[in-house]
């Protein structure tokens, strides 16, 4: 095996937090993990997460003490990221960065480990089911199109240069001359993607957008877009949902002269065990947070 550090930055995202967790687990070396709000959620007086993150993170069996959890606020991500590396052993070959909402099938897990340790990779990109109001319709469009930058070799003293988009710096000079496995490949050759678990429940979306739309691309989001698009689109019938897909070209928060068209399409796949293991009690707090914002309204 070889050996894996993940990394995750994490705040309020109790969605699919621990299945996350369990699809990674037996493949890493290290999970490490910065718990915190950003300066955009300090502002609105968080501290710490508050939706039993905190609890899934502290209670997860780690019999061979893999998972280091470091607590703070933070200014941005990059500043959150680096958080964690600090607590990197040297004996890693590479970080894989993950996000609480991103859950991979154990198979695929093996495969991706056998190709790291039988060809000189140094980075991995993958394409994404990014699923949508729920787990049977997914994002197609430029969220399709997108590839995730997911694995880096590392060496001992590397760190994140950014966040957006995720990239490794390093401290030595003498490392592998760069050698890139690219999500189409990955997807056409050995039928891998990342399960993205980032537009499915109402309280993530609009967490998310809200986020986005105040500090990250204002101009580029869609103004009340979880009020007249998300809402109508998971509480509408077929046409409603029909109709507001050719309104907006898709159902994505950026604006279609931004980035494209991103309409929705039926999954015709399936889930990785983990999510089909706790699919309905995933899909009853699908339905509490409708419900809850329903009762607010």
């Amino acid at each position: 095996m070889p050996k894996i550090a993940f990394g995750m930055i994490v705040f309020n995202g109790n969605y699919v937090l621990k299945e996350c967790l369990e699809s990674i687990y037996p493949f890493a070396n290290q999970i490490l993990i910065s718990e915190g709000p950003v300066s955009y959620w300090q502002r609105k007086g968080y501290t710490t997460s508050v939706d039993g993150t905190n609890d899934v993170l502290h209670e997860f069996y780690d019999p061979d003490n893999k998972i280091k959890i470091v607590h703070g606020q933070f200014e941005e991500k990059d500043e959150q990221c680096n958080a964690y590396m600090k607590h990197l052993k040297d004996e890693n070959e590479f970080i894989w960065n993950i996000d609480s909402d991103e859950v991979f099938k154990n198979t695929d897990m093996w495969t991706i480990c056998k190709l790291l340790d039988e060809y000189p990779i140094t980075s991995v990109g993958f394409k994404s089911y990014s699923f949508y109001g729920g787990f049977d319709n997914y994002l197609t469009g430029f969220e399709e199109a997108h590839e995730f930058m997911r694995i880096r070799r590392i060496y001992p003293g590397s760190y994140w240069a950014t966040h957006r988009p995720p990239t490794i710096a390093h401290k030595i000079k003498n490392v592998q001359p760069e050698r890139h496995l690219s999500s189409d490949v990955l997807w056409k050759q050995c039928h891998i993607r990342m399960y993205h678990y980032s537009y499915v429940f109402p309280r993530q979306v609009k967490e998310k957008v809200s986020y986005y739309k105040s500090d990250i691309s204002k101009d580029n989001c869609i103004d009340n877009y979880f009020e007249n698009i998300y809402l109508p689109w998971v509480n509408g019938t077929d046409q409603d949902k029909k109709n507001i897909e050719e309104q907006w070209e898709g159902v994505h928060e950026f604006k279609p002269k931004y980035r494209g068209e991103c309409y929705t399409a039926k999954f015709d796949n399936t889930h990785p065990d983990v999510i089909v293991k706790n699919i309905e009690d995933l899909k009853t707090k699908y339905e509490n947070q409708l419900n809850d914002l329903a009762k607010r309204n």
